[in-house]
């Protein structure tokens, strides 16, 4: 058999064996019980139970009065769980998870996905549950980056500048990676620079104040920018916006740039790739 025909095979045996898993996820949840049974709930954990069995409040008044069967019970631990888990994390903050998706072929493979806001903030990101022997293991998530990620941004932005790139008037970024409990609320520039930007590779956002610029003119620059973030060597996407604007029109704007004469992007890899 040809290398290529026993590469394709192997890959179709890895995703058949995930979608049986998560058909077989899926056959275990709907499962009813003989008898529920009683479980004290709240407001949030009646909300997302109903949800997650999709009955569009058909069944709330089992939930209501907190009547659950065997499997919705083993949902409950599991949500109470990662409620826990983020709570510790970032102590002071409120957090609401409206549903979640099973692992496998109905969701993501390797971990269930909790869609999950912070209510102080209204930031709404990720939870990723992992599990162990059919049991709740751990969580992961990329709340860690409301505290950090616009400071890197200007991090970056200040070492262009060192670099002699002028006419920066506005850094922006965002961060999607899931991260464990070493990422919490008190994450710092420095901890994601010699720690963690491997795998996280942060998206950064550069907003230039071009106005009168040519299109010639800003491609030329795009380029010089893009050999000083490699200088820089700081792995991550990195977005840069030549804008139609002074710095002033820049910085008071409320929106996203979109005023552009020219935008390029570069991706770099960081210290992996001079190992």
């Amino acid at each position: 058999m040809k290398k290529k025909t026993k590469i394709i095979l192997i890959i179709l045996s890895v995703l058949l064996a995930a979608g049986i898993a998560g058909i077989s996820y899926r056959i275990h949840i709907y499962r009813e019980d003989s008898k529920p049974k009683y479980c004290e709930l709240t407001d949030k954990e009646r909300e997302f139970l109903n949800a997650f069995r999709d009955y569009n409040g058909r069944d709330m008044e089992r939930f209501r009065e907190g009547m659950l069967y065997e499997y919705e019970i083993m949902q409950l631990d599991w949500l109470r769980r990662v409620y826990a888990d983020l709570e510790e994390r970032y102590p002071g903050y409120q957090f609401y998870i409206s549903d979640k998706t099973a692992p496998g072929m109905f969701g993501p493979a390797g971990y269930s996905l909790y869609y999950t806001k912070e209510e102080t903030t209204g930031r709404e990101f990720d939870t990723q549950a992992y599990f162990k022997d059919g049991d709740y293991a751990y969580e992961k998530d990329n709340f860690y980056a409301y505290f950090v990620e616009e400071e890197y941004a200007a991090y970056v932005g200040e070492l262009l500048k060192e670099k002699g790139v002028d006419k920066i008037a506005k850094t922006g970024g965002i961060m999607l990676t899931a991260m464990g409990k070493e990422c919490d609320g008190s994450i710092t520039v420095e901890e994601i620079v010699n720690e963690h930007i491997e795998k996280m590779s942060p998206a950064v956002r550069i907003y230039l104040a071009t106005k009168g610029m040519t299109e010639e003119e800003c491609k030329k620059q795009g380029e010089e920018i893009q050999e000083k973030l490699e200088e820089i060597n700081l792995r991550g996407i990195y977005y840069i916006h030549f804008c139609d604007m002074t710095e002033e029109e820049i910085v008071s704007s409320e929106d996203m740039i979109d005023i552009y004469i020219h935008s390029c992007e570069s991706w770099n890899w960081g210290k992996e790739e001079n190992k």
